[in-house]
C-alpha cells in the first residue's frame, strides 16, 4: 500500500486519515490485512471501527479473504469478533464449503 497516504491527500493516521474507509482498486485495508494474514493490523482495523462484515467489489469480505488464503489465525479472530460465517461466496459456494484445512472447518460451523 506504498503511496495510499499520496493517493488519499493525507498524513499519518494521527493527522486524520481514516484507514477503515480508505479504498484502493475497490477494496480496503481489512481485505488487504486478511489476504496477507496480517493478524494485528486486523486487529488495530476492527479495533479502529473497521467494518467486519464489508465486502469488496467482487464481494469478498475479510473473512472469506482469509479463509481462501489459508489465515486460520486471521479466521478464528474475525469470527470471535463477530465475522458472519454464514454469507455465501460470490459462486455461491458456503463459507464451510470453500475452507481446505478441517481446523478452519470447525471454525466456521
Amino acid at each position: 500500500m506504498l503511496g495510499l497516504r499520496e493517493q488519499q491527500g493525507g498524513g499519518p493516521i494521527d493527522q486524520g486519515i481514516d484507514v477503515t474507509k480508505v479504498e484502493v482498486a475497490g477494496r480496503k485495508a481489512i481485505h488487504f490485512a486478511a489476504d496477507c494474514g496480517q493478524l494485528e493490523v486486523l486487529e488495530f482495523l476492527i479495533h479502529m471501527g473497521a467494518e467486519i462484515n464489508a465486502p469488496d467489489r467482487h464481494g469478498y469480505t475479510a473473512l472469506l479473504s482469509a479463509i481462501y488464503e489459508g489465515h486460520v489465525d486471521c479466521v478464528k479472530f474475525l469470527v470471535s469478533k463477530g465475522a458472519n460465517k454464514t454469507e455465501k461466496c460470490p459462486d455461491g459456494m458456503s463459507y464451510f464449503e470453500v475452507a481446505e484445512s478441517p481446523e478452519m472447518r470447525e471454525l466456521l460451523k
